[in-house]
């Protein structure tokens, strides 16, 4: 399970326990929730007897399969806003109680993840891992009633307890799909964390853990056998410690003996997924996972798990994730980490990202020059719609039929791409280059705009000896090769920019009495401001009033790009079926 991490705590107050610890009954708990008390008495009590819970699996990594009960909407909103209130308290009392650089467990909080996690423990000696056996279900309503009525923290009314527990256990436990099952289980297993990094810490090691993932990791020569010790007679098969095992059985939990493992720095050391031997990575069969997917995903046209029990596909969204994450394990306190020790995974990311952005797109896709071109279009379509059907989707509110590129920093940094007119030519002569490797035929088309002024002669040139035929940008639209074609800003003078499709009034506006300056270069920003301004604080807001019909011959370019390409497409998927029919 890959498990990201957020940017910041949860704000909190005290305020937040106090007035948990006034609540008396079932209609003050509501309100705390932000609730009425009628929709949590019908979700508790009258729709629980309804079917309120999902039941599904989901397969495990190391086999066999995880039972998911997952709640019906409203209970899930009762859950996820108690949830949320708990994880406010929580993070409260934790910053109170420690640095973030020392908080012992690492699973359901924002700030922290198996990434935090892993860091505590690279680069040790030793590395020994401890499951839980049935972390969530081992904690039943009894345990949760009792702990809101006993901790020192809450000490609640009883009433109150008993509707938090009814609220986060099903069949007397709390399930696994509950969105508050995670920081209960955080909350009630505190007070082991606490006993087993006491134990850690009088033992030269370190401790966390991570939801049911429980790591010790130390320098030390000898690892201490009240953690682990060495069965009599093996060289290498490691048991839980006694002084471990009585508080893990103290807790109200138990460990999983078939999963507890030792690892030497000698050997492939990971925590929670991660590999800690030095700096953190991610597992090679992970890489090797992730690049079978993408191999698939540019030959087919879809990835799918290449599991040996059978092929399983998943969506590009997923692909984008794993890949991100493998990005994000390898920049972690060293930046150019990937780049300079694993330059196949940033080719790997570019191109997947090349495939995204051009090929296994799910509607014609708009390129401008830089980020302010798609706000001036997406503008023009809306307001023209009526004229150009053919570029919205018939829903409510209006959805556009085509999307765009957006410039960031992921595409500067992969794909070499950061906006201007440099790039849009470094995209064309390199477009056919980046698509090779892509087998199955695009399904649409990709438009690059450009402004009609001498910067984009250079681009006019290059398409010239692509196409063999002088190109001056005088017609709506050029087909370059594929599914790519370029659609000049329309020329109504010499030198034409996207911003001259505006009436004169537009550009004619200050800001804070400045004046608008369209040059690319460096100016003064006391007097002029530039595109962005001009697009985000005059297009956006004012694009109901705003007159586009300037914009109307470039969006008819648009829907004759999106026609013509449909007829290759048939035409190349004709082909294709007969050449398959021929080597068949």
């Amino acid at each position: 399970m890959v498990l990201l991490m957020a940017n910041e705590y949860p704000q909190a107050s005290m305020s937040d326990l106090k007035a948990l610890r006034d609540a008396r009954n079932l209609p003050q708990l509501a309100r705390l929730l932000d609730l009425k008390g009628e929709y949590v008495s019908y979700a508790l009590y009258w729709h629980r007897r309804h079917k309120p819970y999902k039941h599904f699996t989901i397969s495990k990594k190391g086999g066999g399969v995880r039972e998911i009960a997952a709640p019906n909407s409203r209970l899930k909103l009762v859950q996820r806003r108690l949830a949320e209130l708990l994880m406010r308290i929580e993070a409260q009392m934790e910053s109170r109680r420690t640095t973030k650089a020392r908080v012992l467990s690492h699973g359901f909080k924002p700030g922290f993840s198996i990434l935090t996690n892993a860091a505590l423990h690279r680069n040790k000696r030793w590395v020994f891992n401890i499951d839980l056996k049935d972390f969530f279900h081992s904690i039943n309503f009894g345990r949760v009633y009792g702990f809101f009525i006993k901790d020192r923290n809450f000490e609640l009314s009883a009433k109150t307890a008993t509707v938090i527990a009814q609220i986060a256990c099903y069949q007397n436990r709390l399930p696994q799909g509950s969105p508050c099952s995670p920081v209960i289980s955080n909350l009630i297993a505190h007070i082991l964390d606490i006993k087993l990094n006491k134990l850690a810490n009088a033992l030269h090691c370190t401790y966390t853990r991570y939801a049911d993932d429980i790591t010790f990791s130390t320098n030390e020569k000898e690892f201490p056998q009240e953690i682990a010790r060495l069965v009599r007679g093996s060289d290498d098969k490691w048991v839980v410690g006694d002084s471990v095992t009585w508080l893990i059985y103290r807790a109200g939990f138990q460990v999983n003996p078939d999963k507890s493992r030792m690892q030497r720095r000698d050997s492939r050391q990971d925590t929670t997924g991660l590999i800690v031997n030095q700096k953190l990575n991610v597992r090679h069969e992970y890489y090797k996972q992730i690049r079978a997917m993408c191999h698939h995903l540019f030959v087919h046209g879809y990835a799918h798990t290449g599991s040996k029990a059978g092929s399983v596909p998943v969506s590009n969204a997923t692909v984008d994730g794993m890949l991100g994450f493998i990005h994000q394990v390898r920049s972690i306190k060293n930046a150019p980490f990937f780049k300079l020790d694993q330059p196949g995974f940033s080719d790997l990311y570019g191109k997947f990202l090349d495939y995204q952005s051009f090929y296994g797109i799910l509607r014609p896709r708009i390129i401008g020059e830089g980020k302010t071109d798609n706000i001036y279009i997406r503008a023009a379509i809306k307001r023209l719609a009526a004229k150009f059907p053919e570029l919205i989707e018939p829903t409510t509110p209006v959805t556009l039929g085509v999307d765009f590129f957006h410039y960031n920093d992921r595409s500067a940094l992969f794909q070499g791409l950061s906006g201007g007119t440099d790039e849009m030519h470094k995209l064309l002569s390199s477009y056919r280059t980046r698509t090779s490797a892509f087998k199955h035929i695009a399904r649409y088309p990709v438009i690059m705009v450009v402004d009609n002024d001498a910067a984009s002669a250079k681009i006019f040139a290059h398409l010239t000896n692509i196409l063999g035929t002088p190109i001056g940008g005088t017609d709506p639209f050029y087909h370059v090769y594929e599914n790519l074609y370029l659609a000049p800003i329309p020329k109504t003078t010499a030198h034409v920019a996207i911003e001259d499709l505006f009436d004169p009034s537009v550009t004619a506006q200050t800001i804070d009495g400045r004046t608008f300056n369209p040059s690319n270069k460096k100016f003064d920003q006391t007097k002029f401001y530039g595109k962005n301004e001009l697009a985000t604080k005059i297009v956006a807001p004012q694009k109901a009033t705003i007159d586009f019909s300037k914009f109307e011959p470039l969006l008819k370019a648009f829907v004759d790009i999106m026609a013509d390409y449909e007829k290759r497409y048939v035409a190349d998927l004709a082909a294709a079926k007969l050449k398959l029919a021929a080597a068949a």
